[in-house]
């Protein structure tokens, strides 16, 4: 056995070994066992799943890790699925976020203008300024307008 496999069989029993009582103490709990004999038993349940998952393939070990978790004695409770209007509010809410790409592109050319023209005439460069600040507080009351909507969206 190689050195890496021993490593790792080493790690894989520890880690089974820290699920197993984790596992048995809120089973413990959620069963309210309060007798030992009633601990002893959902112990020795936990302790019996606790195979390693030391294995050559990939798959083999994934078949190990969805049979422990079948074996399982704790039982996770189903999610409930998202409503229609929920979900039609979320993919409104992400549509409505796209504007918000067309204002970094647009500041990004503004501002690349910008430096071209003061590079190329420097005598109206302070002229230059005050359109672009003019051009980016319109442009970024696009993007707030965006937000709004965004927020409208959600939340009305």
């Amino acid at each position: 056995m190689s050195l890496q496999a021993a490593s790792a069989k080493v790690c894989m029993r520890g880690f089974n070994a820290t699920l197993a009582r984790g596992l048995s103490s809120q089973s413990i709990a959620a069963m309210g066992a309060s007798t030992p004999a009633a601990t002893e038993q959902v112990t020795k349940s936990v302790v019996m799943m606790q195979t390693p998952i030391v294995a050559s393939s990939p798959s083999a070990i994934a078949s190990g890790i969805r049979a422990q978790a079948a074996a399982s004695p704790m039982t996770l409770k189903q999610e409930r699925a998202m409503s229609v209007l929920a979900a039609s509010k979320m993919v409104g809410a992400g549509c409505a976020t796209i504007a918000l790409a067309g204002v970094g592109a647009g500041l990004g050319v503004m501002f690349g203008s910008l430096i071209n023209g003061a590079a190329r005439n420097p005598n109206i460069a302070k002229q230059l300024v005050g359109y672009a600040l003019l051009g980016f507080a319109l442009t970024e009351s696009i993007a707030l307008f965006s937000l709004l909507v965004v927020f409208l969206i959600l939340f009305a």
